[in-house]
């Protein structure tokens, strides 16, 4: 059984006619639910957040912050993952009420709303953001068509999750828990002939990754490696160097204490427990914290 890697790895198929990335997180993943005691169909949602977020996220070639933030008048009213250009990724989801077993889906967990990508680095570019109404059974949908109306490129997300699987413990220690293919069919040449020859590639390298397996994906038996070239050899893939994606947050008894400073003496009193105490759970890592008087 080979070890659960926590990575992003780019490629390309044919003439560059066609990019994309693979992505297989394993504690990475795991270890960002685990900590939330969601429902299985959240844990789901959730898993394919993050690695969408990991997949995109992985492009920055400045410092910044990638972030991927839904709402929804659903029982899920909140979905936020990001990441940043050091590849420290982290998300939780806002739930209220209990969700019926047939809330599986994106719009009948988060009923209707919008999604946002937003790209931040600072002072290295101008802050990018494009909203999406939600839409399609799963969040990979909605991902799609920002892709395809915002950015005008052509975008498949094949999503693959463990979570809601009927599998014992030891089946699931040999997955991994969360991965997604992605790709992108680039923009055409000026020739006829070009054109021609990037919608043949297109075509097939949607027909191949169809094929491509829920059980095959997760596996721990294949590298990504070996999934590529099992998929793509046809067409020819080029394959470049790993991402490598950690679960880490950001949060810190610093920045804690810095934005309590900012509230107004009613308002800590409000925050304030029967001891006088304020504590603070931290909505990633759920990391709690004490400040006393």
């Amino acid at each position: 059984m080979r070890k659960l890697s926590n990575t992003v790895i780019p490629f390309q198929l044919g003439d560059n006619q066609v990019r994309g990335s693979i992505v297989r997180l394993g504690t990475t993943v795991s270890n960002i639910i685990k900590r939330h005691n969601y429902p299985n169909s959240i844990e789901s949602l959730l898993a394919d957040t993050l690695t969408i977020t990991a997949c995109i996220g992985s492009r920055m070639k400045h410092e910044g912050i990638f972030t991927i933030q839904a709402k929804g008048d659903g029982n899920v009213n909140t979905l936020f993952s990001d990441i940043t250009n050091d590849g420290f990724l982290r998300g939780y989801v806002g739930f209220k009420g209990e969700l019926l077993k047939n809330e599986i889906d994106l719009i009948s967990l988060m009923g209707s709303g919008h999604i946002a990508f937003t790209l931040d680095q600072g002072d290295f570019s101008k802050r990018y953001q494009g909203i999406v109404p939600l839409e399609g059974e799963n969040i990979s949908n909605s991902a799609e068509h920002y892709f395809n109306n915002s950015e005008q490129l052509k975008t498949i997300f094949s999503c693959f999750n463990y979570y809601g699987l009927n599998s014992n413990k030891n089946s699931v220690d040999q997955l991994f828990p969360a991965g997604l293919i992605m790709l992108q069919k680039m923009p055409n040449k000026n020739d006829y002939l070009d054109k021609e020859d990037n919608e043949e590639v297109w075509s097939n390298s949607l027909n191949f990754l169809s094929t491509l397996k829920k059980e095959e994906f997760l596996s721990t038996s294949l590298s990504s490696e070996d999934i590529l070239l099992r998929l793509f050899n046809e067409v020819g893939v080029t394959i470049y160097d790993k991402i490598e994606i950690k679960d880490q947050c950001r949060c810190s008894q610093e920045k804690v204490q810095s934005a309590l400073e900012k509230l107004s003496q009613n308002d800590l009193q409000n925050l304030s427990n029967e001891d006088g105490n304020i504590i603070v759970v931290c909505e990633f890592c759920k990391v709690e914290r004490d400040f006393s008087k």
